[in-house]
C-alpha cells in the first residue's frame, strides 16, 4: 500500500524488521527516566531579562511528573514503520519529515509535549515547523486516532487544528499544512 500513497519519496528509509519493530514498540511510551529528567531540567532557562517583572515570576516545569501515553499505536502507523522507518515524503504541497523510531521519544521529550500536550504524540513534521501528532487523549475509533497539526513554537490543544482523522488519510493529503493552520 504505501509504495502507492506518495507523489514524491525524497528518503525512504530501510522500514524497521519484526525484532526492531517489538523492541521499538516495548519502550516507546515508557517512563520517563531520570537521565531523561536532568537532561530537561538542565536546558530550562527563564525566558525573561533579569529586568523584567516576569523574571521572578517564571517557575521551571517538574518533568519528573511528565508521562507519555500509554496507548497502542495505530496499525496503518506500524504499518508505515515496516515500509519506511522515518523518512521524508510528499504529495501535491504536503510535507513529511517523519521521525524515525529513534527519534519518536526525543523528539517528544525535546519539543515538552508531556508539558504542553499531555496525551499527544509527536510523529513528525512537515519543513515549516508544524508536528504531525496523534491526538491520544480518547481511545482509538476504528483503529485510528485524530491527526493533529500545531506550530512547534505554539504547542497547545487550543492552538492545534484537527488535520486527518487517520494516519493514512493525513498521508493522501495533498494540502500544505501550514496553509491549513492558517486558514
Amino acid at each position: 500500500m504505501w509504495n502507492t500513497v506518495f507523489d514524491k519519496q525524497y528518503m525512504k528509509v530501510e522500514g524497521l524488521s519484526q525484532n526492531d519493530l517489538r523492541s521499538f514498540l516495548s519502550i516507546w511510551n515508557m517512563p520517563i527516566t531520570e537521565e531523561e529528567i536532568a537532561e530537561i531540567v538542565k536546558r530550562q532557562r527563564n525566558p525573561f531579562p533579569v529586568n523584567d517583572p516576569l523574571y521572578s515570576q517564571y517557575t521551571p516545569f517538574d518533568p519528573s511528573r511528565w508521562a507519555m501515553p500509554q496507548m497502542k499505536l495505530p496499525d496503518s502507523y506500524i504499518q508505515f514503520l515496516q515500509y519506511s522507518n522515518g523518512g521524508e515524503f510528499g504529495n501535491g504541497d504536503r510535507y513529511f519529515q517523519f521521525f524515525g523510531s529513534s527519534e519518536i521519544r526525543a523528539m517528544n521529550l525535546a519539543y515538552e509535549f508531556p508539558e504542553y500536550m499531555q496525551g499527544a504524540v509527536s510523529f513528525g513534521m512537515d519543513g515549516c515547523g508544524n508536528h504531525y501528532i496523534f491526538d491520544m487523549r480518547n481511545d482509538m475509533t476504528n483503529g485510528e486516532y485524530p491527526i493533529l497539526a500545531t506550530h512547534s513554537g505554539n504547542l497547545g490543544y487550543e492552538d492545534c487544528k484537527k488535520v486527518a482523522p487517520s494516519f493514512a488519510e493525513l498521508c493522501m493529503g495533498t494540502t500544505s499544512i501550514d496553509d491549513e493552520l492558517n486558514e
